[in-house]
């Protein structure tokens, strides 16, 4: 019983990317596996003679053979394409400043995080202030803006 709950902390633990980029792949499979077996269905069944109501025409093997290695070798470039561009998302360390949140690109230049993740992903920025932040920043200010209390005798 140990062991299983060892298991499922274990699946928790993954990053919720992974687990989308898993979500991904399944679908991605499903998809073709569809596709493949698509092709194999019409072979035996003539799905084109049963919607005209033609007659059907005899299974051709060498054709359903050669439309599933195409499939097939879709499934494999698209399915590892996307790894591949997982593992360059996910995996790697950045060093970031502590103070101004620039990452560092070399030993000697540093980069706005934007700058960096815009130029190497697709997503786009927007800024805003969140809640706790925007109260102190208004807590600042209106500090600022208060007359200082002046000693008077």
């Amino acid at each position: 019983m140990a062991e299983k709950a060892t298991n499922k902390e274990q699946k928790s633990k993954k990053p919720l990317i992974l687990r989308g980029f898993t979500y991904i792949a399944i679908w991605q499979s499903a998809a073709f596996l569809i596709l493949f077996l698509l092709i194999w269905v019409n072979e035996v069944v003539d799905i084109a003679a049963l919607v005209y109501k033609a007659p059907p025409s005899p299974p051709d093997l060498t054709r359903a053979c050669v439309s599933s290695a195409g499939v097939l070798l879709a499934a494999i470039v698209a399915i590892g394409h996307t790894y591949v561009q997982q593992q360059n998302l996910i995996f790697g360390i950045l060093t970031i400043c502590s103070y101004c949140h620039k990452v560092r690109i070399n030993e000697a230049d540093w980069e706005r995080v934007e700058e960096y993740v815009g130029k190497r992903t697709a997503a786009n920025f927007s800024h805003g202030i969140c809640p706790s932040c925007f109260d102190k920043a208004k807590a600042e200010l209106t500090a600022d803006l208060e007359p200082a209390d002046t000693a008077t005798e």
